[in-house]
């Protein structure tokens, strides 16, 4: 998920992290990069993004598990965002 879930709007978060969820087998990995925004959160494309917004049981909080964040993954050179990644591990339906 190279910064396709920050792209999207709220709206349509819930319907891609549904479908990821169906494609994705039980204990299947998903690294997911963001963009985490000094300024300007609340607008996008990309949209600022957290691990709280990954795992909100509309996002893929319903059907995975956190895994771990790996910070920074590399420079940007778009000032004041930065480059994050994050792991996730497909769970059982909750």
């Amino acid at each position: 998920d190279k910064d396709s879930f920050g792209a999207l709007s709220l709206e349509m978060r819930q319907p891609y992290c549904q479908r990821l969820s169906e494609f994705t087998k039980i204990n299947g990995i998903v690294y997911v990069e963001v963009k985490n925004k000094e300024s300007g959160r609340e607008f996008g494309p990309p949209y600022h993004v957290e691990k709280n917004d990954l795992m909100e049981e509309t996002s893929f909080g319903g059907a995975f598990d956190y895994v771990n964040a790996l910070g920074e993954v590399y420079p940007l050179n778009m000032g004041g965002m930065r480059q994050m990644g994050h792991i996730l591990r497909r769970g059982l339906r909750k």
